[in-house]
């Protein structure tokens, strides 16, 4: 499958990873026609380093130069970035677009085999994979939509079977680290929602681009995830941060867009509030995690999306 590929980076206070990116992004055996930096204002000299590296002023050469960087004035979160990117992407003269994170790494080959793929299978969106010896890959095989139980979309996912065997699978969910898909395709699914300013940004486009096109997770085209030995989630038993917040907002607003049932869009949201209540009884933060608690939860149940806490990162 041939054609011209454009690829966006969305990046915030991660220069070290991002140059790991770009060093994988100019070894790819498939050439790229276009690599577009989008920075969320970052603090840590990246733009100047972009420069440095001959990264042309997006509006100012958006048509003329291979290497851009659109350099936000404010932060709008891991979804308003890729938003605003992709839209920025729509814009350039290229058949594929491939999204990714600040700190991933494709092997050389990924974006070559991910294109083949494409062609194979006939569909206009690939995943590439993430598993390695420091990330076990999720890969997601169906989402029920209309249970009313299932108050965590993870719990409404089913997941392929480890070891993965095959050499592809078609996918009901996808995350922002290295999907390719065709221009045209993006194009009809619009812009990822910058409501949900972080997190559920991804899960909600696959579901928009499934309209569209089937998705292909693709097991040999490999892209890791540099801080994966290193990443720490936020535990059941500590006290709520605004991440919280944003994680459980936006499970619900997610929910009630695309739930296919009442059950699942009126019901869950109020199972969820209640399940984090208990939990943060059991670990004694009920204090702290109230407040972060009721506010996700009116939030989401009235569709209040965009920045709504202030993140300390």
């Amino acid at each position: 499958m041939d054609g011209k590929v454009g690829v966006i980076i969305v990046t915030y206070n991660r220069l070290k990873c991002l140059k790991k990116v770009l060093k994988g992004l100019d070894e790819q055996t498939y050439p790229l026609e276009k690599i577009l930096v989008f920075d969320n204002n970052s603090t840590d000299g990246t733009i100047e380093y972009l420069r440095d590296e001959g990264f042309s002023e997006y509006d100012k050469a958006k048509d003329s130069k291979k290497k851009l960087y659109f350099a936000n004035d404010t932060n709008l979160g891991g979804a308003g970035g890729f938003a605003k990117a992709v839209g920025l992407a729509h814009q350039l003269d290229i058949d594929y677009l491939w999204i990714m994170d600040d700190d991933v790494l494709p092997e050389p080959a990924c974006l070559e085999k991910l294109l083949a793929k494409m062609a194979e299978k006939n569909v206009e969106v690939a995943l590439p994979s993430r598993e390695d010896e420091s990330y076990t890959d999720r890969v997601c095989l169906d989402i029920d939509l209309k249970s009313g139980n299932k108050f965590w979309t993870t719990l409404r996912k089913t997941f392929a079977p480890h070891p993965l065997t095959k050499d592809d699978y078609f996918v009901k969910d996808m995350t922002f680290e290295g999907p390719l898909l065709t221009l045209d395709v993006s194009k009809k699914a619009g812009l990822p929602d910058e409501g949900y300013f972080l997190f559920f940004d991804d899960t909600d486009y696959a579901q928009k681009l499934l309209k569209y096109s089937k998705i292909v997770y693709v097991t040999n085209a490999k892209l890791h995830r540099q801080l994966a030995a290193n990443a720490k989630k936020d535990g059941a038993d500590q006290a709520y941060t605004w991440r919280n917040y944003y994680t459980i907002r936006n499970n619900i607003l997610f929910d009630k867009r695309h739930g296919e049932s009442w059950a699942a869009r009126n019901i869950s949201p109020t199972l969820l509030m209640a399940h984090m209540l208990v939990i943060s009884k059991r670990n004694k933060h009920l204090k702290n995690n109230f407040p972060i608690v009721m506010k996700a939860w009116f939030d989401g149940i009235r569709g209040k999306n965009g920045k709504r806490v202030d993140p300390n990162y």
